[in-house]
């Protein structure tokens, strides 16, 4: 049987949930809809993964995801307490953005990084601000390891 590629996996993701996003945002409406499948979307990716690392609280830099994703990555600054990469290319982003679909596309890759770090990265505090699938022309994805007494 023929691999898929993750880009591939996605766009047959989407395909499927685009529809069902659409009907509940009629039935419950947009930011509830997005909450609920965002929530759930989020939290069963970041459980998949968690079971795929066999390490937890590492580096970010020393990330050896099993996934093959569909970017480009710039190294910011890294240092033993924090780490800076800019994503600088998202095929995820291209595909959603060229659909019209951004904000499902936001739900189905990008809002899932943060369940995935609190969940691989406990001692570190992520952030991002910016994404390409909101239009930015890079993601900001910024980890600084969390300091005894942080929340």
């Amino acid at each position: 049987m023929a691999r898929v590629s993750m880009l591939e996996a996605v766009t047959i993701q989407a395909r499927v949930l685009i529809p069902v996003v659409k009907a509940l945002e009629a039935e419950m409406g947009k930011d509830k809809a997005h909450a609920l499948v965002g929530r759930a979307i989020a939290e069963s990716w970041a459980s998949f993964v968690v079971s795929r690392q066999k390490e937890r609280d590492t580096h970010p830099s020393l990330d050896a995801s099993a996934f093959a994703y569909p970017v480009e990555t710039e190294i910011v600054e890294s240092s033993a307490d924090s780490h800076a990469a800019n994503l600088t290319a998202c095929e995820f982003a291209r595909y959603f953005r060229e659909i019209g679909q951004p904000e499902i596309g936001a739900l189905l890759t990008c809002n899932v990084d943060f369940a995935v770090n609190e969940k691989l990265r406990p001692s570190w505090e992520f952030k991002r601000t910016q994404t390409q699938m909101q239009g930015a022309p890079f993601c900001d994805f910024r980890w600084r390891r969390r300091i005894q007494g942080d929340a």
